[in-house]
């Protein structure tokens, strides 16, 4: 069809130039935009292929103008459609369905741990890792053709003429009206060069070479392969024909827990084409020797012949396959060498042997003569957690720290100038020597260093493992303080310096605060002394002038010294009290002296208010309620009711209250309007009196400023609480003792013993 139109055109085209010029003209000189516009007038046009043929040469052209004509009109038709389209690629396919990875659950908790340990064998678990073949890789010109591959041939040139070829099941492929052409077995090169040689009948440009021909292999058959022996998962596979064995194996989950990783072998027509060794992948990542497979290949497993295992110091301690010949130094590279810690000069090998097993020992030195042998557990200890030549100092240096014992460094001596030397504070009567002994227990041995140092006495030889402790004078004696309390801005205790006197330690706490006083500074001092009798601290009172003057005289003070600075007598702060509600002036007032009192506090708010109700006041201190009747203090100032004053508290003076309200064991507990003519009978009417539950003789009141009052019952006459507005009236429910289970059957049994008895004396009588 596509020859066809492009024909059809060509005529066409040819016809309506020779309308308009008699002359043949010159196809090469004709423009793309010509070429364009004689394909829109051809497309109403439709002629048959002989026609078009018969049409053409009857004008006068020749083959060659008509191949020039169709490759022009190519080229335009191509820039055209890349226009529409931008993306006109054909990517290769695989034809047909290929085999899937199954899953295999192995139970044998054994197999299980050696195939995880065996390295290597986890490659073919990887999901990410499947070796797949990649589609879009150049065609290989090894590749060999059969049945259901496609190819695409493309001629070029001043002609230009594609073809999409299928190999047929009997191998061949078809051309135009050419016979049959075979390519079954032959790779893509022998291939090219087949089908070149029979298009050179259609095309003479072929033959002299104005013409060529590219062969691309297209969609991709698939094969079918067999993977054999030690494997996870055995049988036949239908793979991609670019898939190599690598991609089997990892279909068919690799070699089974005793299968070989380092001699896969590939069989094509009962032949031995390859080996494949997993670890060269593992080791240098290389693909070099995967093999590419074929109809019919055979992947055959063995089992592994030689296996040893490493653990200790090694990179990767695991389970690893040798091959014959290699040694423990091959095992090593494996395994990714030793590790910084590993003990190389005695490595350890369990060697079976026919009746039992056996211990060898050998130095990584000849590990490259060592031969392994199948079974061989090796171990790599670790290095000692010790030093050879390690010497140490520590304390009261200039650097302290780790030395090498050596040439320049074999004394005592030698070691305090290698750790440049004594601080200034180190204390030089005495320092000890830390020494290992054979046993490990440590040695003290104790030094004068100072004299050491000075030279006054031998210096002292040091061993491997010696350690030199240098204390400093204060780490000797008791650490030294003194401390300061009471008015001054930051107290607490201070490092004590030699000179230091009380107006350094005020000082340094930040001196005075306001309120203190310079005339009463106490110091307490220890004394030393062994005298049960004697005090055993001193006393000490001063006066001081707190501008702190240098040039007046200060008392030095002593380690552990304590100072106290007293505030002044009539000094305080400002402590703030509050008052709400119906008074004249409420809001936050300060407590003038320490006499104050609640009175006080309202009389300096302006009094109360005409509408205020001074029983239902409530008086709040730390939070709390303070029940207090301010009745009864402004009718004595001197009343237990009329408190003194204390920062925070607050006062609140309400409206006079319109309610009296009720909780507990009533039958209609509503709150009920305030009646002065209401006796307290009355109120329990309202609330539609007591439940069966209510526990009259316990009934009580709480008053608005919180007071509380009780019903009282004399020769079985009740006296109720006052009335009041605001109160609440409460009663409690009844307890009824109910029996335990226990109570029951004992006094069930009593009557039963004291039935028996009168039982038995009724019957005497």
């Amino acid at each position: 069809m596509l020859k066809q139109f492009f024909l059809l055109f060509i005529t066409i085209f040819l016809l309506v130039i020779q309308q308009v010029d008699a002359q043949v003209p010159d196809v090469d000189k004709l423009s793309d935009a010509q070429i364009e516009q004689f394909l829109k007038e051809g497309e109403a046009r439709g002629m048959s292929e002989s026609q078009i043929e018969a049409a053409a040469m009857a004008n006068g052209y020749s083959v060659m103008d008509i191949a020039k004509v169709r490759e022009r009109i190519n080229r335009v038709k191509t820039k055209t459609n890349s226009t529409v389209s931008v993306d006109t690629k054909v990517e290769r396919e695989q034809i047909g369905e290929i085999a899937e990875r199954t899953e295999v659950q192995v139970t044998n908790e054994e197999q299980v741990s050696t195939k995880k340990n065996v390295y290597g064998s986890s490659i073919f678990n990887n999901k990410n890792l499947s070796f797949e073949p990649n589609l879009r890789i150049p065609t290989p010109l090894n590749y060999i053709l059969g049945a259901g591959d496609q190819l695409k041939v493309d001629i070029t040139g001043y002609a230009y003429q594609h073809y999409d070829l299928e190999v047929s099941p009997e191998g061949t492929v078809k051309l135009e009206s050419l016979s049959p052409i075979n390519v079954n077995g032959l790779t893509v090169k022998d291939a090219k060069e087949k089908i070149t040689d029979r298009l050179k009948v259609l095309f003479a440009g072929l033959r002299n070479g104005s013409l060529n021909l590219d062969m691309t292999l297209g969609n991709v058959k698939s094969i079918k392969v067999f993977v054999l022996g030690e494997v996870v998962k055995p049988g036949s596979y239908t793979v991609s024909s670019l898939a190599t064995a690598f991609n089997a194996l990892y279909l068919s989950g690799g070699p089974s827990p005793i299968g070989t990783l380092r001699n896969i072998k590939v069989l094509r027509n009962n032949k031995e084409i390859g080996i494949i060794d997993v670890y060269e992948l593992l080791t240098t990542g290389s693909f070099g020797k995967d093999i590419s497979l074929r109809d019919q290949d055979v992947i055959l497993i063995p089992t592994a012949e030689k296996r040893v295992e490493i653990t200790g110091e090694v990179r990767r301690p695991m389970i690893f396959e040798l091959k014959q010949g290699e040694t423990f130094a091959d095992a090593l590279s494996y395994a990714g060498g030793f590790t910084e810690q590993a003990y190389k000069a005695s490595l350890t090998v369990t060697r079976n042997t026919d009746k039992e097993r056996k211990l060898l020992n050998f130095s990584a030195d000849i590990a490259s003569s060592f031969l392994a042998l199948n079974g061989d557990n090796y171990f790599v200890p670790t290095i000692l957690n010790r030093f050879e030549n390690r010497v140490e100092v520590l304390g009261a240096v200039f650097r302290p720290g780790e030395f090498a014992l050596g040439q320049n460094l074999k004394t005592v001596k030698q070691l305090v100038q290698r750790a440049d030397g004594l601080r200034e504070d180190a204390f030089l009567n005495r320092a000890i020597l830390v020494r290992e002994q054979e046993n490990l227990d440590p040695l003290f041995i104790s030094l004068d260093i100072g004299a050491i140092i000075r030279g006054d006495i031998k210096d002292v030889e040091l061993k491997r493992q010696d350690q030199l402790v240098i204390k400093s004078i204060v780490e000797v004696r008791q650490l030294r303080t003194v401390s300061i309390e009471g008015a001054v801005n930051s107290p607490g205790s201070f490092d004590y310096a030699d000179g230091m006197t009380v107006k350094d330690i005020i000082l340094l706490s930040g001196g005075f605060t306001e309120g203190a006083t310079n005339k009463r500074l106490e110091i307490a001092r220890r004394i030393k002394s062994d005298d049960p009798t004697q005090k055993s601290v001193e006393i000490i009172d001063m006066n001081i002038d707190k501008v702190l003057p240098l040039n007046s005289v200060s008392l030095d003070l002593k380690p552990f010294d304590k100072i106290f600075v007293r505030s002044l007598a009539n000094y305080d702060s400002q402590e703030i009290v509050e008052i709400e509600g119906e008074v004249n002036y409420p809001g936050a007032y300060a407590i003038g002296n320490r006499s104050e009192r609640i009175t006080d506090l309202i009389e300096r708010a302006g009094g109360m208010k005409p509408e205020s109700y001074l029983n239902g006041a409530r008086f709040f201190r730390n939070g709390k309620q303070v029940a207090v009747s301010l009745q009864d203090a402004f009718s004595s100032k001197s009343s237990v009711n009329n408190l003194l004053l204390q920062e925070g508290d607050k006062l609140i003076i309400p409206k006079a209250a319109e309610t009296v309200s009720f909780q507990g064991q009533f039958l209609n507990p509503v709150d009920v309007a305030y009646q002065l003519d209401y006796s307290f009978q009355d109120y329990i009417a309202q609330a539609g009196g007591f439940t069966d539950s209510a526990f009259v003789k316990k009934t009580y009141v709480i008053y608005a400023n919180g007071l509380t009052d009780r019903t009282r019952s004399f020769l079985g006459l009740k006296t109720y609480p006052k009335v009041e507005r605001g109160m609440t009236i409460i009663v409690p429910t009844k307890n009824r003792d109910k029996w335990t289970g226990a109570e029951r059957i004992s006094i069930s049994t009593g009557l039963v013993s004291v039935s028996a008895v009168l039982l038995t004396l009724f019957r005497l009588i």
